[in-house]
């Protein structure tokens, strides 16, 4: 298939590509706070009618999905359908920004900005490559089904709902999914899975107020000391889980795995600076092995107390501690959380475990073998120049679970961001060149998997 004038289009077009990626960065959509998330996915809809796409923004119990149809004439043909997010992190501490984070700047080559990388610079992607079919041939090869939802950042509470009421709307041969970097080495990635995600707070209570810790040291229970010993007895210093039966159903590392963890490029330099280290300090096969096949527990925060300028003798009256517990398959969050909360209770009763903090994101892999990834594997080489790295997972968190849960449907992520994006982050980025990049590979993609699906 002739993709010719389709990229073409793109390279003529480039200013308008980034200016409706500025448009869409400059609405703040943060949803751990509600804020501007609605009026962005508004903002959004109407930037992918504009481009042809046959949009609607469909409420959810929590905030909610813009759903876009754009079909090529023939029902029977393969249909993507393209997922992402329009909701970003918050931005804070504001004070680390070297621009305003809701002010899309460019320096030296690269975009700065919240949501420039996580996610709407990668979403937008496939918005202008379908534009970028109807302009230059008349109509897109495949059947588009487009699902940006608001509440990734969240916990994507509402996606599992939006998909069961819409499943006959959403009826489909893959979801394609870019999110996150490419390697540290700069090769394109293709990730078949991605770890899982339970998010727990720990709340620990002594008295009813602080107290004065001389007065009532040795008297008053302290609840940071609670949340020390219940999380010291959870974890070793080798970052091994102690809670019983945690890692029951990690599937075990087979031979396909390890064959392509072999495949993957290594420099520890290169990836410890994506990081802010000067290496990473562990061979190859543990390293990926780590942040791909092995759960992690993870303590992101925890706050009590008084640590503000001089001192506050004090007993704090209660403690509370974040934690995210990275999963992989054959893991389930239910089971994680149920095995969590009985050693919490033998260790210490007095400390409550809550299923809140982040959310919930089961774990997810589709198999090596799927029809659709060597199209996939061609249209990335084609564009890219250089054969894309075939990782069996990720070390990050997405819903991508729920689409073979509930519809039957497999999942591949192709990342479309620098690999130093430093998404989550104060200064998030997207080089000028992996943004523009990305709307080439999706328009090959587009190609490429209709030209699969023609035999």
């Amino acid at each position: 298939m002739d993709t010719s004038a389709v990229h073409r289009y793109l390279d003529q077009h480039e200013r308008d590509s980034l200016d409706t990626l500025f448009t869409l960065l400059r609405q703040p959509s943060i949803s751990a706070q509600d804020t501007g998330v609605k009026e962005c996915a508004e903002l959004l809809a109407g930037l992918m009618r504009a481009r042809g796409i046959e949009t609607e923004v469909v409420p959810t119990p929590t905030q909610p999905v813009v759903f876009g149809r754009l079909d090529c004439g023939d029902p029977k043909a393969f249909t993507l359908i393209c997922y992402g997010h329009y909701d970003v992190q918050p931005p804070e501490p504001l004070e680390l920004w070297k621009s305003p984070p809701f002010a899309p700047t460019v320096r030296d080559g690269v975009i700065y900005g919240r949501g420039t990388g996580d996610n709407k610079g990668q979403l937008i992607a496939h918005v202008l490559a379908a534009q970028a079919w109807l302009q230059a041939a008349g109509r897109v090869p495949i059947n588009l089904r487009f699902v940006f939802e608001g509440e990734e950042e969240s916990g994507s509470r509402s996606l599992g709902w939006f998909i069961e009421r819409h499943a006959e709307r959403l009826r489909a041969d893959l979801v394609y999914v870019s999110d996150g970097g490419l390697h540290a080495s700069g090769r394109p990635v293709i990730s078949l899975g991605n770890r899982g995600i339970q998010g727990i707070t720990l709340v620990a209570r002594g008295a009813d107020r602080d107290n004065h810790s001389g007065n009532k040291g040795g008297v008053a229970p302290n609840p940071v000391w609670m949340l020390v010993h219940v999380l010291a007895s959870m974890v070793d210093p080798d970052g091994h889980v102690r809670v019983a039966g945690f890692y029951d159903g990690v599937r075990p590392v087979g031979d396909v795995e390890k064959a392509m963890m072999a495949e993957l490029d290594y420099d520890p330099v290169a990836l410890g600076a994506t990081m802010g280290l000067p290496r990473v300090d562990m061979d190859a096969e543990t390293y990926y092995r780590r942040i791909m096949l092995e759960p992690y527990f993870n303590i992101s925060g925890i706050a009590s107390g008084y640590v503000g300028q001089g001192s506050k003798t004090i007993i704090p009256g209660t403690a509370e501690c974040r934690i995210d517990i990275r999963l992989v398959a054959d893991q389930d969050c239910e089971d994680v959380l149920a095995k969590v909360r009985r050693h919490v209770a033998g260790v210490d009763p007095r400390v409550e475990v809550l299923a809140r903090g982040f959310g919930t994101m089961q774990p997810h892999r589709t198999s090596p073998t799927h029809p659709a990834l060597p199209a996939v594997k061609r249209a990335i080489e084609a564009v890219r120049g250089v054969a894309p790295l075939v990782m069996p997972c990720t070390g990050g968190s997405l819903p991508n679970a729920v689409w073979p849960r509930l519809l039957g449907v497999s999942v591949l992520d192709v990342p479309y961001a620098n690999a130093d994006e430093n998404n989550h982050a104060p200064n998030e980025n997207i080089t000028v060149e992996r943004f523009l990049n990305g709307p080439h590979v999706s328009a090959q993609v587009f190609a490429e998997l209709a030209a699969m699906a023609a035999g």
